[in-house]
């Protein structure tokens, strides 16, 4: 299967021809339900992780944590599945048999108060997503010298005192290394036995990597040119109608999870992320998206793409970066929800 984004709806450095120097490349991941393997660039798969070192753990969530156990998440959403597969009833309603309707509601009914409890040590953490340099192109100007392989884990909780890795989101942690020094690979990765919420439980997925180009968030951009694309925005809405392309929207930041690129601030003004280390203002290297696309069709995708193939959501339906430093990729990360 090759998935790609649809042909742009127009050149926009034509017009304004000065946004060619601020273009950079992006990879969308384009995530699809698949069964990776520990080999494999995937979200949600198993990792190439070394058998022979320690797995990550969360001090701060321990025995007794509250939460919601993955089977109980994962069943769910089994259920949900198979009744979508069916027929809706005369009223257009699911179809669910009382068996599993009420299922649904004893797996469903408190998810809020998060009922299960772990009973275990220190929360080991949860394997979100690896990426091999080979597999997608705007990678390889992260990497630390001598690495070719970014793995990505979370604590699936919000509550971490841990600021500069964690703002209102996942405490989340990056690790590079070279694949090919894995050379007996973990059989069974640790998993935590409970999750603050559901949706940081992200299904296996394969990718289908594609490189596109991508422009600024608007605020990023000199006030002068802002000023000048929403004035030609304007001219062509009224001259084209709904159809015409935004700026925003159409021609600049692709939707979904991706690598590299321009990171988007649609929630809030534009704060820009400092490395604590040095001072240096960081790239966005990971986009953690809720969705796949703006939820209708539009110049980035079309309405039978499956909207959230991950199962992941973060924020507020938002979206999830890690920020690195372009100066010393050694420097730590940073996180910022929009």
């Amino acid at each position: 299967m090759t998935i790609r984004t649809p042909y742009r709806p127009l050149d926009i450095t034509v017009p304004f021809p000065e946004l060619s120097a601020y273009a950079r490349t992006a990879t969308r991941l384009h995530p699809r339900p698949g069964t990776p393997t520990a080999a494999d660039s995937s979200i949600g798969g198993p990792l190439l992780w070394p058998a022979d070192e320690a797995w990550p753990v969360c001090g701060e969530h321990g025995p007794g944590t509250p939460g919601i156990a993955p089977e109980r998440e994962r069943r769910c959403r089994r259920l949900l599945r198979e009744v979508r597969t069916r027929p809706r009833t005369a009223d257009g309603s699911p179809a669910y048999t009382d068996e599993e309707q009420a299922e649904l509601d004893a797996l469903s009914a408190e998810p809020w108060h998060r009922p299960d409890r772990h009973v275990g040590g220190p929360l080991p953490l949860l394997a979100l997503a690896q990426f091999h340099v080979r597999d997608i192109p705007d990678l390889a100007p992260f990497a630390p010298a001598g690495r070719d392989l970014l793995q990505v884990l979370w604590c699936p909780y919000d509550e971490h005192a841990d600021g500069p890795f964690s703002e209102y989101g996942p405490y989340t942690r990056l690790y590079w290394r070279r694949a090919a020094d894995v050379t007996r690979p973990v059989a069974v990765m640790p998993e935590p036995a409970v999750a603050g919420r559901g949706w940081y439980l992200p299904e296996p997925c394969v990718l289908h990597p594609e490189q596109v180009v991508e422009y600024p968030f608007a605020d990023y951009l000199p006030s002068e040119l802002d000023e000048r694309i929403m004035a030609w925005e304007d001219e062509l809405h009224a001259r084209i109608g709904e159809a015409a392309p935004w700026y925003q929207y159409d021609l600049s930041l692709a939707p979904g999870w991706k690598i590299g690129g321009w990171d988007s601030w649609h929630k809030t003004d534009l704060i820009r992320v400092y490395c604590d280390a040095c001072g240096t203002e960081m790239r966005v290297l990971l986009t953690i998206d809720s969705y796949e696309g703006h939820g209708a069709p539009d110049s980035w995708g079309r309405y039978e793409e499956p909207g959230q193939p991950t199962g992941v959501k973060v924020g507020r339906d938002g979206e999830y970066r890690a920020f690195v430093c372009p100066s010393d990729p050694a420097h730590p990360h940073r996180m910022s929800m929009q």
